[in-house]
């Protein structure tokens, strides 16, 4: 099992949702030239197991599976080469299998009480805080801060690009970026310069955290 920081780099995680397999491979690629340190195909992406092994060979950057929603999505994952799974809410038996094949488990939560389930009862390694901009983004998590220091979590669900430094600087292990990274019209029109554009903005967010 990789470790966080093998599993995020540089803690910017580019998250793919796409109806087309090899468009979201290109534009994977153009996150990963762009300084992108770690991808995530969601399960919604055609042919899904073929791209993370695909990203996994081609891309030099750890590659993970999210929106794992069952135990043999985790199987197909590790299967695939993925470095990680996701899933989007609590799912236990998720959690059980990454455990038994030895994954790197992220478990999707939202309240205090979702997080303390997924870390203590499910033995979750690291939390998605999802959708975060929908509870208040930044103003959030340092709510969450005071009563629950220091741990594993990871945002997305709304992130923008120039939110990104904010979140770094209060420790999370990772930004999961969507279509602030992958707007649908540049992923579906092959524009990998638009992509590696917003990489290379949000990358800009690690200097003053480095």
């Amino acid at each position: 099992m990789l470790t966080h920081e093998e599993a995020f780099p540089n803690r910017l995680a580019g998250v793919i949702r796409c109806s087309d397999g090899q468009k979201a491979f290109h534009a994977c690629m153009a996150a990963v030239e762009g300084g992108i340190g770690t991808l995530e195909v969601t399960t919604g992406v055609p042919e899904w197991t073929e791209i993370v092994r695909g990203l996994s060979a081609s891309s030099g950057r750890p590659v993970g599976v999210g929106t794992v929603l069952k135990a043999e999505h985790v199987a197909m994952a590790v299967e695939a080469g993925a470095a990680f799974v996701v899933t989007p809410m609590l799912i236990p038996e998720v959690a059980k299998a990454a455990k038994e094949l030895d994954v790197l488990c992220v478990m999707g939560a939202l309240t205090p009480t979702e997080i303390y389930q997924a870390l203590a009862l499910y033995g979750a390694d690291i939390v998605k805080i999802f959708p975060i901009s929908a509870v208040g983004g930044a103003s959030y998590l340092r709510s969450l801060s005071g009563p629950l220091p220091g741990l594993p979590l990871w945002v997305s669900g709304g992130v923008e690009l120039d939110q990104v430094g904010e979140y770094l600087k209060l420790g999370v292990r990772a930004v999961g970026l969507t279509t602030a990274l992958f707007p649908t019209d540049a992923v579906d029109k092959g524009d990998t310069e638009t992509i590696i554009a917003k990489a290379r903005q949000a990358v800009s967010a690690l200097a003053p955290v480095a």
